[in-house]
């Protein structure tokens, strides 16, 4: 699920974005929120768009307006589409960072066209049975007493991402 890390009480705090449309404002405590469409935003607006090449938010600004600025760069041709970790300033106030690392969660098998196996167990791993994708590489694991694949090892199977499902973000401001 993307999301904004921003200042909260000069502590650095997740921001899910789970509109399809925000405004950006010149609000420290709330420099982000829900907007409907058709209103005017105070700055900028923020639009997620899906597409052939997957989620993407977009920056939306009058290209004349030099009050939003993305990793140091004013936003001068009125739109951009928000990469991982991209910084954003809006009207001066502090900055924050787009990301769209997410993390595993236990959910529901939704299924797919074709049969899925597990990477860890190599069985299939039935519809709407317990499982969890990995957020780095996307492929699903059993996740249940019978088969903790999941959790079985420190990492997913088929790249470095920790397998713990309190493990948090992998990334925050905080190291920079």
């Amino acid at each position: 699920m993307p999301h904004l890390w921003v200042k909260d009480s000069g502590e650095w705090t997740v921001l899910e974005l789970l509109s399809d449309t925000f405004a950006l404002t010149r609000d420290p405590l709330k420099p982000v929120q829900r907007r409907e469409l058709g209103t005017p935003a105070e700055i900028a607006c923020m639009l997620r768009c899906n597409g052939a090449g997957g989620e993407h938010l977009f920056v939306l600004a009058p290209s004349e307006n030099t009050a939003v600025i993305i990793n140091g760069i004013p936003l001068a041709s009125g739109i951009r589409i928000l990469r991982d970790r991209d910084e954003l300033r809006v009207g001066g106030i502090e900055r924050m960072y787009f990301s769209t690392e997410s993390l595993a969660v236990l959910t529901r098998f939704p299924g797919n066209e074709q049969a899925m196996y597990c990477p860890r167990c190599k069985r299939e791993i039935a519809l709407q049975t317990d499982a969890v994708k990995c957020p780095q590489c996307d492929a699903w694991y059993h996740q249940s007493e019978e088969f903790p694949c999941w959790v079985y090892s420190e990492r997913c199977a088929l790249c470095d991402q920790p397998s713990n499902l309190d493990a948090g973000y992998r990334w925050s401001p905080e190291y920079l």
